[in-house]
């Protein structure tokens, strides 16, 4: 009989020390987002952008991660290249979603944009105004591309919020 109650005794135990606690995550809730390659505009081939979440999320009372440092984050990114008659580069990021600790993925709004520099006047007056009163090998002016995008590595971007209440389990 005192077996049967020092195994349950230990089994209770046991199973409270695996209590899990839930959280919410609520929604607008910020997450500090970190670029972790560098988004060049005008590369040959594409590139693949990778970002990951840079701060621990934790719950509103600060003592349970929510979200660890360091987890990937999902993003859709538009790359344009500079282009002739002055057009330039355009870079957009998107994040999309990251991942709780209980493996939920937890989908997030915001993003970046950032255009280079037009010279679109620039190629236009040379090539055209000179070109078609003065020198007509001026014309090759219009071949004058705009500016590149360049984004570096370890940017940070703060604007990123969660985009619905997740409860989000965790182990204590």
């Amino acid at each position: 009989m005192k077996k049967i109650f020092i195994l349950m005794a230990i089994v209770m135990s046991v199973s409270t020390a695996n209590a899990q606690a839930i959280y919410v995550l609520p929604n607008g809730k910020s997450i500090p987002i970190r670029l972790a390659t560098e988004v060049y505009s005008n590369v040959k081939s594409p590139i693949d952008v990778k970002a990951i979440v840079d701060a621990d999320i934790k719950d509103d009372s600060g003592t349970e991660v929510l979200i660890r440092r360091g987890t990937p984050v999902v993003l859709d990114a538009d790359i344009k290249k500079a282009r002739g008659v002055g057009k330039p580069a355009f870079v957009q990021l998107n994040f999309l979603n990251t991942t709780s600790v209980d493996g939920q993925i937890i989908r997030l709004q915001g993003g970046y944009n950032k255009r280079g520099e037009s010279r679109r006047g620039v190629a236009l007056g040379v090539g055209l105004g000179v070109g078609l009163t003065v020198c007509w090998p001026c014309m090759f002016c219009l071949c004058i591309k705009g500016d590149t995008v360049t984004i570096p590595e370890n940017r940070v971007f703060n604007n990123v919020v969660v985009n619905d209440n997740y409860r989000i389990s965790t182990t204590r």
